[in-house]
């Protein structure tokens, strides 16, 4: 990713936010703080969508430190143990496929773990949680994936709009 939290103390503050509130307030906060931080505007689609987050000022080196440790915060993964977990929780609760065995889905559990982690915590949670209430099947790991990616998306392009500054 780039990006990157220091110290674990940083890690565990984020994840103790990012666990107990919303991707919409995560979002809200991280929009209005990287706004008092940089001079950015929104490139919309045709639709009115976010296209890309551009920088309408050259930031400086204190202001691009401040938009990385917000973006750093804002995109902090769940430890791969705990993913495993709650696909585990998810998993306990849907209807499960005929055939597979213990070892088969723990090595499922596995794979779609490694492919979910660079989902923001609080993303993979509400991922999880709308698929618990939704599907009946235990999904397949673009279903999960699409569960969330709209709620990713947004931070995603904050994060490459820093990302890029960075390297420039």
């Amino acid at each position: 990713m780039g990006l990157t939290l220091v110290t674990k103390e940083k890690s565990s503050t984020a994840l103790q936010s990012l666990t107990t509130t919303s991707p919409k307030e995560i979002e809200e906060t991280v929009l209005s703080t990287m706004e008092s931080i940089l001079d950015f505007e929104e490139k919309l689609n045709r639709d009115f969508s976010v296209r890309e987050y551009v920088l309408t000022k050259t930031p400086t080196t204190e202001q691009l430190t401040k938009a990385k440790k917000v973006m750093a915060f804002a995109m902090t993964p769940l430890p791969q143990a705990d993913i495993e977990q709650e696909l585990l929780n998810t998993l306990a609760v849907m209807a499960k496929q005929t055939g597979l065995t213990q070892k088969d889905y723990a090595v499922k559990l596995r794979l779609m773990a490694q492919d979910l982690d660079d989902f923001p915590a609080d993303i993979l949670l509400f991922a999880t949680k709308y698929i618990r209430r939704t599907k009946t099947f235990f999904p397949s790991l673009s279903e999960i994936r699409e569960a969330g990616e709209w709620r990713y998306y947004k931070r995603k392009l904050l994060f490459e709009m820093v990302h890029k500054s960075t390297n420039k």
